[in-house]
């Protein structure tokens, strides 16, 4: 993987990761902004 796609994917990681809290934060109810952090700690462990 050359540098340029390095910075590529980090930078769509960052992105995902606050679209990610965005959505927790604005989540509308309690039993979804849980669902939603479990839906994000399981795609972290994929991911590494």
């Amino acid at each position: 993987m050359n540098f340029t796609a390095k910075l590529r994917a980090r930078r769509v990681e960052a992105r995902n990761r606050k679209a990610v809290a965005r959505a927790i934060d604005q989540a509308p109810t309690p039993a979804m902004r849980h669902e939603l952090m479990a839906i994000a700690q399981a795609q972290v462990t994929t991911l590494r």
